[in-house]
């Protein structure tokens, strides 16, 4: 046994007993003192300063942003422009996160992605639908003729027009109304919207007739349309001078869905 004596326990108090009963708690002591201090230093450290926050990069969200829009290129052709502005601002944007360390660099990548895949994509789905529109219109091997060029040349209307006599045609144009129900075997092609409503008759030399296979009947509609027929003189001309000098016989009858005047982007061949 180890007798204390009172000069000790005055001089060194309860410590300093317990370190000549323990000498090994006072090296630990010493050794954890400075995780101590750390953790306490810590401890007093502001939560806010303890928070790592780097702002993000506007050009990175800019660039996200015009990616998303791009998207809608596939309903709205113009929109397909965006990809532009959106892989240049997605490109800075990860210059200056590198350089100022920024945050944001999903986003940049992102609006980067976006605008090269929806910009590229979107301008050939438009122009392969358009195409696929274009052809459904004229029957196949019928050649596309702009019938609204014919008529306007009008010193050269009829000769143009004589030019294709035999030739199996397309042309667009609208139906006329002009009464007896709505189911026509036979009516007469316009090359531009008829003005006046119902009733309207323009001259003769501005219109072609249009004859369905025996048969066979249309629904009028005051939609554009494009018929694929046979050009002849219309034997109606001799007895009625006021009948249209030619017809479109054994036709068929499309909805016309492009411009007149486009003639399709892979299409080699001419016409509305």
């Amino acid at each position: 046994m180890i007798e204390l004596s009172d000069s000790v326990l005055t001089q060194s108090g309860l410590s300093g007993a317990v370190t000549l009963l323990f000498p090994g708690i006072k090296k630990m002591n010493q050794r954890d003192l400075p995780e101590q201090r750390q953790q306490s230093r810590s401890d007093q450290t502001p939560f806010a300063e303890q928070i790592c926050y780097s702002p993000i990069s506007k050009g990175a969200v800019t660039s996200a942003g015009l990616g998303v829009f791009c998207m809608l290129g596939f309903i709205f052709p113009t929109l397909a422009w965006l990809a532009i502005p959106g892989v240049v601002l997605g490109c800075v944007a990860l210059k200056s996160i590198r350089h100022y360390e920024l945050s944001g660099h999903k986003l940049a990548r992102c609006g980067i992605q976006l605008s090269l895949v929806c910009g590229m994509l979107a301008p050939v789905w438009h122009l392969t639908w358009y195409e696929i529109r274009f052809r459904s219109e004229a029957l196949s091997g019928f050649q596309r003729v702009d019938f609204a060029a014919i008529v306007n040349d009008r010193k050269n209307t009829e000769s143009r027009m004589e030019s294709l006599l035999g030739q199996d045609i397309c042309f667009k144009g609208f139906a006329i109304y002009a009464g007896q129900g709505f189911h026509k075997h036979q009516f007469d092609l316009y090359f531009t919207q008829p003005g006046g409503g119902f009733g309207f008759q323009p001259g003769h030399r501005e219109v072609v007739s249009v004859q369905l296979p025996q048969g066979k009947t249309w629904e009028w509609n005051h939609q554009p349309i494009a018929v694929s027929g046979k050009l002849v003189r219309n034997p109606d001309a001799k007895s009625d001078p006021e009948a249209p000098q030619f017809l479109l016989k054994q036709s068929a009858v499309f909805p016309a869905l492009t411009a007149d005047h486009f003639q399709g982007p892979f299409s080699a061949g001419g016409g509305c």
